[in-house]
């Protein structure tokens, strides 16, 4: 598996499924692709769209947080995918994703972080 970093916006709110015992959310990032010329910046044929999979609490905080449109940064390991579609076996690359956040150079986020309760079990006092 290959380490990816990936810019783009989110094609779709975040899906949410269930696989078993955990949930899994995922999305599209769309990356605008382009090259310079020069001084002249010529804008790629199409989008790039990478198929994105996060679990746990970055899957929960991921799906409650962004939304369609929204300028994201994502890395994360890519492997490859197959399933059968309406022609045949279909063939992705997903990012299984290690950390997401918004992409400030296209937008402002205000971070809250997220509150834990406090722990059940106070510690042992000291043996005597």
């Amino acid at each position: 598996m290959s380490v990816r970093f990936v810019t783009g916006r989110l094609s779709a709110d975040p899906e949410v499924q269930q696989a078993g015992r955990i949930q899994i959310t995922k999305f599209t990032v769309l990356e605008n692709t382009y090259e310079y010329r020069g001084d002249e910046r010529i804008e790629g044929h199409q989008p790039l769209a990478h198929y994105v999979e996060a679990k746990f609490e970055l899957g929960a905080n991921a799906a409650s947080s962004l939304r369609k449109g929204d300028a994201v940064i994502v890395v994360g390991a890519e492997r490859d995918a197959s399933f059968e579609g309406r022609e045949g076996t279909v063939y992705r690359r997903i990012i299984d994703a290690s950390a997401i956040g918004p992409d400030l150079a296209h937008a402002t986020a205000t971070v809250e972080p997220v509150r834990r309760g406090p722990a059940t079990a106070e510690p042992a006092p000291a043996g005597n």
